[in-house]
């Protein structure tokens, strides 16, 4: 498991740089409001103290799958270079951010190793991108988990939806923040307890979509990982990890999580 150390007062004041509203997922549509899949959705957003009294910034998606407990993917702990601040934002009636609660720990799939290259994604690699947040406290009043599939990849033949908050323009990192739904046509394409789909979607899936959720009426089944293409950071093309709870690294992943 990898720790993420935590720093409460920084958390509070950063959380209020990110109140201000903001579009995302580029195409799709508004998440509905009371929607289960927008009570369990959050934006993930982390702060890495760089050089010169500078920090990095970077967000994913995540959807809870227990009151304190958020699946998302795993190049999105990957990439914090240090002690970061990392905090869960929920969403409001209004798609908006309106409560935020600080991440405890994480842990990644004992199989993560490293995110797929534009160039060259390598599917068998990418189905372990996974990892799942611990809240340093419960969801909060209302926020609901999603349950998981138990048959994944029946689930994924089913209509599916797609939550993201990343960005909605390109290269406009003030048009995050805000939570969409895009219906996703998948396939899977790869075998075995870390498998992978292939979609496309009706929006297009930019920076910060990571780790999105991906539910059918099988339940949730995947987590978008990488985008086909990154020419404009953007594209409508994707890969998702397919969510097997029954599979041994996801237990592992799951029992750590749990124990913070």
């Amino acid at each position: 498991m990898r720790s993420i150390l935590l720093r409460a007062s920084a958390a509070i004041a950063f959380a209020g740089l990110l109140a201000t509203p903001a579009a995302a997922l580029s195409g799709g549509s508004p998440a509905p409001a009371g929607d289960r899949l927008t009570r369990a959705t959050v934006f993930i957003t982390s702060l890495t103290p760089t050089a010169r009294n500078r920090a990095q910034v970077a967000n994913c998606t995540g959807v809870l799958i227990e009151r304190d407990l958020v699946l998302t993917a795993g190049h999105c702990l990957a990439d914090l270079g240090g002690p970061s601040v990392v905090v869960a934002q929920f969403f409001d009636r209004s798609n908006r951010i309106a409560e935020t609660i600080e991440v405890a720990a994480g842990a990644m799939h004992p199989d993560f190793a490293g995110r797929g290259d534009a160039e060259n994604p390598r599917p068998d690699l990418l189905g372990a991108d996974l990892a799942i947040l611990k809240l340093a406290t419960l969801a909060p009043k209302g926020r609901r988990p999603i349950a998981l599939a138990k048959r994944p990849v029946e689930a994924s033949k089913l209509k599916s939806i797609l939550a993201g908050a990343g960005l909605r323009t390109p290269a406009d990192e003030a048009s995050a923040g805000q939570l969409r739904f895009a219906r996703v046509n998948a396939e899977v394409v790869t075998d075995g307890p870390t498998a992978v789909a292939l979609g496309t979607t009706g929006g297009a899936v930019c920076r910060g979509d990571s780790g999105g959720p991906v539910i059918s009426s099988g339940g949730l089944w995947g987590v978008v990982i990488a985008i086909v293409r990154r020419k404009n950071l953007c594209n409508s093309t994707i890969f998702m990890a397919v969510v097997d709870p029954e599979s041994r690294g996801f237990r592992n992943m799951l029992a750590r999580a749990r124990r913070g």
